[in-house]
């Protein structure tokens, strides 16, 4: 069983996560989501919760904060204790964020919380144009230098109607990808 932490950023591929973290919790592995602000207007929180049995992890300082260390700092646990985090799906703002070390929501700030070990997986989800794009490209082949694995994306066509590479891995192949790493 893994402890694995999931990471949602703001993009219609969010609705692939769902998938993933089923399927995970279904394979008994240990299971806790964070989620973007951004995110929370593709995915509701509340599906997450149903499928990991745990409260979602929304905001960096909840509202009314209970005694526990989960609940007092959202960004460190269970972040110090996963053995593994992926980033799905990883959008432009978030690939930013994390090739350069931003910690403003929960996510990113989450991904500054890893522990050495913990092996970090990240799913490319965007539009042709920014997938293209110079910086982004940048931004991808800084994380890979960190020892980030990357799943996908894949060519196709997008929620937007550009048809090209930038689209979300399948859940299957982000799961295939998850199962082959020895934790």
């Amino acid at each position: 069983m893994k402890k694995i932490l999931i990471g949602i950023s703001g993009g219609i591929a969010a609705y692939k996560a769902v998938s993933v973290v089923s399927a995970l919790k279904q394979a008994g592995h240990d299971v806790q989501v964070a989620m973007t602000p951004a995110a929370c207007r593709f995915v509701a929180p509340l599906t997450f919760a149903a499928l990991s049995q745990k409260e979602v992890r929304t905001e960096l300082f909840p509202a009314h904060p209970a005694s526990d260390k989960g609940q007092l700092y959202p960004h460190l646990y269970p972040a110090t204790e996963t053995d593994l985090f992926a980033v799905l799906p990883a959008t432009a703002d978030i690939i930013a964020k994390l090739a350069h070390g931003f910690g403003d929501d929960i996510v990113s700030a989450s991904a500054l919380s890893l522990s050495k070990t913990c092996v970090k997986l990240f799913c490319p989800a965007m539009n042709t144009q920014m997938w293209e794009n110079p910086v982004v490209q940048e931004n991808v082949q800084t994380l890979e230098k960190r020892g980030w694995k990357r799943v996908g994306p894949e060519s196709g066509l997008m929620a937007c109607g550009s048809d090209g590479a930038g689209r979300m891995s399948e859940p299957a192949a982000i799961l295939e990808a998850i199962n082959q790493i020895p934790v």
